[in-house]
């Protein structure tokens, strides 16, 4: 039994000896604390009892009772299986409470009462109740234009923390930022808070959550990376400025030989040289404009790579596990080059005939937000997966509505989109893994190569107003042969961990 260090309180005849004033004892929520209380006499007979009272409020809840008469112990429902009296430390007048598994609703004032040959004693005992939660994570939260957002996110603290953002030193950080407290199921707190981080700053963050009661800390750290605060080219500013001075130069070229046309025919040496000069110097600005076109060419490719990796983790942190129906379902698609499932022909059919599919339906629905995953075609030759809308489940077996589905489909060695009937590619493919962003937010769906998360296609989607509409994922189901699989998606940590 886990006896903490506390100051005890004694109980003598006649008088309570108590502790200090502002002494309270401290009970960690989920473990065990031992509330003192010790009588000192000459002799305590076998027959006396003891309980314990716990305030709440107007209300006197007795806790636990000791009958030494009948050798009986009581406990009140709130705290049954959680209390425990020093049974073997009686005689010596130990008549302390051991309260198992504290919880935040323990928290308050709690009296002693210990009667034999008819007196009574008793003393009052303040206890507060802490606890110190999981570590802090810190997550991006979105890439503006006056630099980055983070969150940081922990749970499972009481009483309410302080937070605390810090830079690189240690020091307070002077960005303003926002925290929100939440009351778990528990009594315990959840806590996030957020800040934006300004280009030029200090790109070591650290979040720090206190418990002053405990005076305890946890702390995460992270390091933003310079890719997140994009800066403009060097290039770009040495072709400004050459702009310039190649403006002001030709500016005084051209007065010159307005003023050489007035001279004497001496003169026209002079401005036939000028011309040359003028030559020499347009040969030279077309070299500068030539250069600086590359370069804004390379920016505007460093930028699409980035916006492509942005995407990406938009993407990858709207991941969501799938779970698809055992029981294969009949759905009428529009699909070019679908194989009929009741149809023995070994071609495919038309670009706009309509085919039924079986497929394998998501038990997951969605009716907002955004939802990405991952399915796994190997090398399959024909397959068809995408996102099919409902609007109403049929718990039966049978033939799906195909009017509302956004596709992509694999045939014989092509791959086609079901809106448009548009071919991705025509030469022979060799994507092992296909992602899928349905983005119900901005209203569209995307299909990704998912191992180096290239775009596909983008398809539109009109969102009805019907309550019931739900949005499921569907995939292929092939007799005989290999079927495309709902893989888990592996997200890599996007921030640099100290």
């Amino acid at each position: 039994m886990d006896k903490q260090k506390q100051l005890p309180f004694y109980l003598y005849t006649g008088q309570i000896i108590s502790s200090p004033p502002n002494t309270a004892i401290i009970g960690v929520i989920g473990e065990g604390v031992v509330l003192p209380c010790h009588v000192v006499a000459d002799n305590i007979p076998e027959v006396f009892s003891v309980q314990w009272i716990f305030h709440e409020q107007s209300q006197k809840i007795t806790v636990s009772r000791y009958d030494g008469k009948q050798k009986k112990e009581e406990q009140d429902e709130r705290y049954q299986g959680r209390t425990e009296f020093f049974h073997n430390e009686f005689r010596a007048g130990n008549m302390s409470l051991h309260l198992k598994n504290v919880r935040s609703s323990d928290k308050g004032s709690y009296t002693c009462v210990v009667s034999f040959n008819d007196t009574y004693h008793d003393v009052l005992i303040e206890l507060h109740v802490a606890a110190k939660g999981g570590v802090p994570s810190i997550f991006l939260r979105s890439h503006m234009k006056q630099g980055i957002g983070l969150t940081c996110h922990a749970a499972g603290w009481f009483p309410k923390p302080e937070v605390i953002w810090l830079d690189g030193q240690g020091q307070v950080r002077k960005e303003l930022s926002t925290t929100k407290m939440t009351v778990m199921p528990a009594g315990l707190y959840s806590v996030v808070t957020s800040m934006n981080l300004n280009p030029g700053s200090d790109k070591e963050v650290s979040c720090r959550i206190v418990n002053n009661l405990l005076n305890t800390t946890s702390e995460s750290r992270v390091l933003i990376s310079d890719i997140f605060f994009p800066s403009i080219s060097k290039w770009l500013i040495i072709f400004l400025v050459v702009l310039c001075l190649s403006m002001v130069l030709i500016s005084t070229i051209f007065s010159k030989l307005r003023s050489s046309h007035k001279k004497t025919v001496s003169s026209v040496k002079v401005k036939m040289e000028m011309e040359e000069e003028k030559k020499q110097l347009k040969s030279v600005l077309e070299g500068d404009k030539a250069k600086n076109r590359a370069a804004k060419s390379k920016l505007k490719k460093r930028f699409g790579r980035l916006k492509a990796e942005l995407d990406s983790w938009e993407a990858w942190s709207h991941a969501v596990p799938i779970t698809v129906n055992p029981d294969c379902r009949v759905l009428e698609l529009r699909v070019p080059g679908a194989p009929d499932v009741e149809s023995n022909a070994p071609e495919p059919a038309g670009l706009n005939a309509p085919s039924a599919v079986p497929v394998l339906v998501g038990k997951e629905g969605f009716a907002a937000g955004k939802h990405y995953w991952e399915v796994e075609v190997g090398q399959q030759q024909d397959w068809v997966l995408g996102v099919v809308r409902e609007k109403g489940r049929q718990e039966e077996e049978g033939t799906l509505p195909g009017e509302d589905y956004w596709a992509l489909h694999r045939s014989q060695g092509e791959i086609f989109s079901s809106k448009g009937d548009r071919r991705i590619e025509k030469q022979q493919m060799s994507y092992s893994a296909i992602g899928v962003f349905l983005d119900l937010e901005e209203g569209q769906v995307s299909f990704y190569e998912a191992e180096q998360m290239a775009v596909m296609v983008r398809m539109p989607v009109k969102l009805g107003k019907e309550p019931a509409e739900m949005f499921y994922p569907f995939l292929s189901k092939r007799e005989g042969t290999l079927t495309p699989l709902i893989r888990p998606v592996s997200i890599p940590v996007p921030l640099k961990l100290l």
